[in-house]
């Protein structure tokens, strides 16, 4: 007999979660995830839940990986954090050796079968920012080389030094492990689990996870797949899964037409698992710098253009999910304007409110929905700057910019909705009439002005940026700025132009 939710711990529950977000991708069109296993019994330390792929793998910077192995740890309480000790400390987990020393092991075990696996801790505790080690933990839970390259009198040699010596390792499969694990610089909690759930269940077609609720006929399900060993899914085993439990909404997965496009890692998000055309970006960058010079005016545009002819294949509407820079976004939208016809939906995260789709087949102002602020402020240049104000105000940190590069500017404006925020824009259509008015707001500015480049300073939503893409062809030659979001001083930097040229 199913005992009641209530009885179902908070960690089984985190647990089973963290599962069914991996698991359901499995019946969204185009995933590369072939198997998903709950409580793994060939592996230890690391078996919680572990993904596979499909041949060559997934992409992670540059490299391949075949398999990922899951310690999911729950904490009830929210009063301690991740660092460099605990994970060498057996009281943090309540067992005989240290954390970082099981996984270890478990990775010695794996390597031979899976010399191309990545082991992550995830938990709902945070990663110590007073932590040393703090600063090395790069975009999607990597470690960055300089753990194994610092000086051994350094802080960070001494922690290398004593994880090194916890785990029993000799150099070069220390430096081997090392380049394999991955931790979550923040924590991930039950409620970014059931966001995680619902957005895969709007993908693949399932009943979706209502917010009202406080559990789910999925916690139900995944319980019992506990209790009575049947953890390891398929994608055929898992469709007849959920159609003997009636979770189907719809009998066909209704978003494949896919494409997913990424510059930088969200913690636990695999794009090649989201969609049946891939861009991923993310070895061009270190977190969200470009590592070189070539990135934004060569390598990004290269590799969006190239990936057009596969577009033309896909079925209309585009469901287009963006986990990227807002200038990479503009030039999607430059690449994919209406003048090529095609019909698209935004997958748009809104904070507090998980994924949404939003819809752009029509435009139009809501009833209550904010409009556009304009402010102007003239000068002596010759180029015009537009701040785009929406989720923060961006004013300050625009004009910084602008004398920091001595740019040529002769007429500031700031186009802002008079109450900032993550939810500022209510769906697609506001979306799209707001980036259709703010085009009518500057086109008498532009005609009088007649600037050579448009610089645009973006504080917004990534698919407001896509939509300003699609209509900024009015603007003339444009180049994007990137908010530098680790960066104490908020600071802009250069990101996407383009030019003329390649408006043709």
């Amino acid at each position: 007999m199913t005992p009641p939710i209530g009885a179902i711990s908070a960690g089984i529950r985190y647990q089973v979660r963290f599962f069914w977000r991996h698991a359901i991708t499995m019946l969204v069109p185009g995933t590369r995830v072939t198997k998903v296993v709950m409580e793994h019994r060939g592996v230890d330390a690391v078996d919680d839940v572990v993904v596979y792929y499909a041949p060559p793998g997934v992409n992670d910077r540059g490299s391949l990986v075949d398999v990922d192995f899951y310690q999911v740890k729950y904490h009830l309480s929210m009063n301690g954090a991740v660092d460099h000790e605990v994970v060498i400390d057996p009281e943090w987990t309540g067992t005989k050796e240290p954390l970082l020393k099981r996984m270890a092991d478990a990775w010695m075990s794996i390597r031979p079968v899976h010399p191309r696996a990545r082991l992550t801790l995830v938990t709902n505790w945070p990663w110590d920012p007073r932590s040393p080690v703090a600063p090395m933990i790069r975009d999607g839970g990597r470690l960055d080389d300089k753990l194994i390259q610092a000086t051994p009198g350094s802080a960070i040699g001494a922690i290398r030094r004593e994880w090194q010596n916890a785990c029993g390792l000799g150099n070069p499969d220390f430096s081997a492990f090392m380049g394999a694990l991955r931790f979550s610089t923040s924590g991930v909690s039950s409620d970014d689990a059931e966001d995680w759930l619902r957005d895969r269940c709007q993908l693949a077609g399932l009943a979706p996870v209502e917010k009202s609720e406080e559990h789910s006929a999925y916690d139900d399900i995944g319980s019992r797949l506990l209790e009575t060993g049947r953890t390891e899914q398929t994608p055929e085993s898992l469709r007849a899964l959920v159609e003997r439990e009636k979770l189907l909404a719809t009998p066909n997965p209704p978003y494949s037409s896919t494409l997913a496009i990424r510059s930088f890692s969200r913690y636990a998000h695999i794009p090649e698992t989201d969609g049946a055309c891939v861009v991923d970006l993310t070895d061009l960058f270190e977190g969200r710098k470009p590592r070189s010079d070539l990135v934004w005016s060569n390598l990004v545009p290269e590799r969006l253009e190239s990936v057009l002819p596969q577009l033309a294949t896909l079925r209309d509407p585009i469901c287009l999910a963006l986990d990227t820079h807002l200038s990479i976004a503009w030039y999607v939208g430059h690449l994919l304007d209406s003048r090529l016809g095609r019909a698209v939906k935004l997958r748009q995260a809104v904070h507090g409110l998980g994924v949404q789709l939003w819809d752009l087949s029509e435009s139009g102002r809501p009833a209550g929905a904010d409009g556009w602020e304009i402010a102007m402020t003239r000068g002596d240049g010759s180029e015009l700057a537009v701040v785009i104000s929406v989720t923060h105000q961006a004013l300050e940190d625009a004009r910084h910019c602008i004398r920091e590069l001595s740019l040529s500017v002769g007429l500031v404006v700031e186009a802002r909705l008079p109450n900032p925020g993550h939810q500022a824009i209510s769906g697609g259509g506001h979306a799209r009439w707001l980036a259709d008015e703010l085009l009518r707001a500057l086109s008498s500015e532009i005609a009088r002005l007649k600037p050579a480049r448009v610089h645009v300073f973006p504080a917004c939503p990534v698919s407001l940026a896509f939509l300003l893409g699609q209509v900024g062809r009015g603007m003339g030659p444009v180049s994007i700025y990137e908010f530098d979001f680790g960066h104490s001083a908020r600071k802009y930097h250069a990101g996407m132009s383009i030019s003329m040229e390649e408006r043709r």
